[in-house]
């Protein structure tokens, strides 16, 4: 029985393994969080180029926070502030 094998398939297929490796080992050492903001960042960049710049913020933040929780850092310090600094000016 003879098998025919197109190799242009077997390179493409090759390759998307490659890929596939590649993005499995991206996905290990930066976690889910990183490489999440890491699509919708190229993604904004090609169809929505203004987001580009406040996902770019967000990405830093979750960089060195390690996760989405500074977002909730931020704005438990703005309403404490909010409230607090009336309370500095009164007393």
């Amino acid at each position: 029985m003879i098998v025919f094998v197109s190799l242009k398939k077997m390179v493409q297929t090759l390759w998307w393994l490659i890929v596939a490796i590649a993005l499995y080992i991206f996905y290990q050492t930066i976690g889910l969080n990183m490489f999440f903001l890491l699509v919708i960042g190229l993604l904004a960049l090609k169809f929505v180029p203004v987001l580009f710049l406040p996902i770019l913020l967000i990405a830093v933040g979750v960089h060195f926070s390690g996760d989405f929780s500074f977002i909730a850092d931020f704005l438990e310090a703005g309403i404490v502030m909010i409230v607090g600094i009336p309370f500095v000016f009164i007393t």
